[in-house]
């Protein structure tokens, strides 16, 4: 899924170092030591109060660079622009200061854009906030879309916020159907997971078994690196709603240049998931909503879940809203009868409405539609990252494996709707985030419940 990038320190950024002229390797080994130490003093935990966001900032082992990290998000190099100032490539509306030094360590970074700006504190504490306070901060910084928490069998909080267009009546109410964007690829793998339940397909098959003319570089890429990310595979090939067959789409996915071997490294592969849509369809002999339709929603009783099968009212699918302008529908975007094409299917797109992403989750723990081995392998750590989540399963972020707090989770994002879903299986614990805005804070507001219920 394509991404505006407006969420506060979130913007792509490319490291520039404090210049250094080598003229060997010892005095190249020296100047890489002093410019590790140097980072040192900025490498911490800060807390980010207005929107209960933790900024992580550090370095890699042996690595002169420093790195930003924000829940949810990829993380990020900084670029320094003066003592003890970073700022961002793309903008220099964008700006991190690090303040109040005190015994070797910055106490404070400072966050300038054009919206204003924020102080967050080293190891500051995160306010826990009651259902009641977080509900009215919600409100006061405009918040829409829609929330629903719940716990085991019952419903905490479950409220909407905002419009979902400027219509008459055009309110969000719970029963609005949003694009949850990047959601999508966990019933892609749950799909492929199905399949595998039935033997008709393997986690290890390789995608040559599947597509003809694969070339060398890619033969050897099986379901399971496409499933975890770690295929080499780039991101994506084109635009999401651009016109594009199938025998277009492979021959550019085929044609594209692998970013890292296959196999060794995590790199976020929209055309991934689209290739295992396609996949589904090639087993299955169906189209790829259909059989999700027949193997997970209705199983799951999510009948208000797909692209074109449910039949969406006039008013129940919210629009999207970039900088207060109303865009179209998610579903009067340039699709085929099918749905999207295939730059978006299997990764992306799909609507639902929150009370159908719980019927998921719930679906997901009393194993209706995956049997508990294959649950198992679906909610597993497969692939160690460390950046987006510690670990990545089947289309899922991993969190705390071996821990009562065990969080699988997955966000979406588009240049105008923002989703987040968290399950902690082990608590009975669902938090589902939609939004029909890309705002900085949306991503922080799942913690926030969390937080609630952990502590209680």
């Amino acid at each position: 899924m394509k991404t505006t990038n407006t969420i506060i320190l979130l913007l792509m950024m490319s490291f520039s170092s404090m210049a250094f002229s080598y003229t060997n390797s010892s005095e190249q080994e020296t100047a890489d030591k002093n410019t590790r130490d140097s980072l040192k003093q900025y490498v911490g935990e800060y807390v980010l109060e207005e929107t209960g966001m933790i900024i992580d900032i550090y370095t890699k082992v042996n690595d002169t660079k420093l790195f930003l990290f924000v829940d949810g998000q990829p993380e990020y190099e900084l670029v320094a622009t003066g003592e003890h100032k970073f700022s961002f490539e793309v903008s220099d509306d964008y700006k991190i200061e690090f303040k109040n030094p005190e015994n070797g360590v910055f106490n404070e970074l400072v966050a300038t854009q054009p919206e204003g700006i924020y102080t967050a504190i080293r190891n500051g504490e995160l306010k826990i906030y009651d259902l009641t306070t977080i509900d009215k901060k919600l409100m006061s910084k405009g918040f829409s879309g829609v929330i629903l928490v719940a716990q085991n069998d019952s419903i905490i909080f479950n409220k909407a916020y905002g419009k979902k267009n400027s219509q008459e009546n055009g309110l969000n109410d719970i029963n609005t159907v949003f694009d949850i964007c990047s959601i999508t690829k966990q019933f892609t793998a749950a799909g492929i997971l199905k399949l595998s339940m039935q033997n008709k397909v393997a986690v290890n098959d390789k995608i040559s078994k599947y597509f003809e003319g694969v070339p060398d570089d890619k033969k050897n890429i099986t379901i399971h690196q496409l499933l975890t990310h770690s295929s080499g595979l780039t991101d994506g090939i084109g635009d999401d709603y651009d016109a594009i067959t199938e025998e277009k789409f492979l021959k550019k996915v085929f044609r594209s240049k692998l970013i890292s071997p296959v196999g060794e490294q995590f790199n976020y592969s929209n055309m991934g998931y689209s290739l295992l849509g396609l996949i589904i369809e090639k087993v299955s002999g169906m189209d790829y909503e259909t059989y999700l339709n027949e193997t997970i929603f209705k199983p799951s009783k999510m009948y208000h879940t797909g692209y074109v099968i449910p039949d969406w009212k006039t008013n129940e699918v919210a629009n999207g809203f970039l900088d207060g302008t109303e865009a179209k529908k998610p579903n009067e975007e340039n699709w085929s009868e099918k749905g999207p094409y295939l730059n978006l299917k299997g990764n992306g797109g799909l609507l639902t409405r929150a009370s159908d992403l719980l019927l998921w989750s719930q679906a997901i723990q009393d194993q209706t539609v995956l049997d508990e081995a294959t649950t198992d392998k679906y909610l597993y750590p497969h692939f160690e990252f460390n950046d987006l989540y510690t670990h990545y399963g089947y289309g899922w972020g991993i969190e705390n494996n071996d821990s009562e707090n065990k969080l699988v989770v997955h966000g979406g994002a588009s240049n105008l709707f923002a989703s987040d879903l968290w399950i902690y299986p082990n608590k009975g614990i669902t938090i589902i985030i939609l939004s029909n805005t890309q705002e900085e804070y949306v991503y922080s507001i799942a913690r926030r419940f969390s937080d609630f219920l952990l502590a209680k």
